[in-house]
């Protein structure tokens, strides 16, 4: 007989999963949207087309603490790092150790270019710093995880939440860091980011959070309905 095997290991947790092989359309490199569906002791595991499931190093999405930033339903951004055509194991690592917010993601605009090799994704959360300054808005330069060059994006005066008419030099001094949400990438490759969309999302995260209530027993956060907060006030009332 083979001896008990944990069910939060590796193996356990992979065996589960679809024996599907890796598709050839998987290539090292391909950042991409994935909705995380198990959390095991050292894995974290991502749907990647409904068929398949990727894996990814739980302590890349730890915090200081080693405490998952991430839960069952959450979405990521995560590159592709190794593909294993014999067992068909794909290991990915993220690109931003914050969870997408699906509030952004889903509003992105249609016309935006999700492009596989792209190293951000709408949704994403980043924290850089003003590189530049014009009359239209303000240049963030931000890490990627895993990358070798940091990324930059433009947060228009419209996105920046900032009094009209407000000195953006003065508001937003060089060097000065600022946390943003992708809002979009364009088949350029340029990044556009808004901080008041970030403010929106968190805020309705927050107050979804209190409206749902705490943490389940497995210590999942409950899922996001994006709802109205009118709608939520209602829910809470009745």
């Amino acid at each position: 007989m083979k001896p008990e095997q944990d069910p939060n290991s590796f193996a356990a947790l992979f065996e589960a999963s679809p024996k599907k092989g890796a598709p050839r359309r998987w290539r090292l490199g391909d950042v991409l949207d994935l909705e995380v569906v198990r959390i095991g002791k050292s894995e974290v595991f991502v749907a990647l087309d409904g068929k398949q499931e990727g894996y990814i190093e739980a302590a890349e999405l730890a915090d200081e603490h080693g405490k998952p930033t991430v839960f069952v339903g959450s979405r990521i951004a995560a590159r592709i790092v190794q593909v294993d055509r014999g067992t068909g194991a794909i290991r990915l690592s993220p690109v931003s150790t914050e969870p997408i917010l699906p509030a952004v993601a889903d509003a992105a605009s249609p016309d935006a270019t999700s492009q596989p090799q792209a190293a951000v994704v709408a949704g994403m959360k980043v924290k850089g710093k003003v590189v530049n300054v014009e009359r239209y808005g303000v240049f963030v330069e931000f890490p990627i995880l895993g990358a070798a060059k940091p990324a930059r994006g433009l947060v228009p005066v419209s996105e920046l939440g900032a009094p009209r008419g407000a000195d953006l030099r003065k508001a937003f001094p060089l060097g000065s860091e600022l946390s943003a949400t992708v809002l979009s990438v364009d088949d350029r490759g340029r990044t556009r980011l808004s901080v008041t969309a970030l403010a929106a999302a968190e805020e309705r995260r927050a107050f979804e959070s209190f409206v749902a209530g705490p943490e389940d027993a497995k210590g999942n956060a409950p899922k996001s309905t994006f709802g109205t907060f009118a709608d939520l006030l209602k829910q809470k009332k009745g």
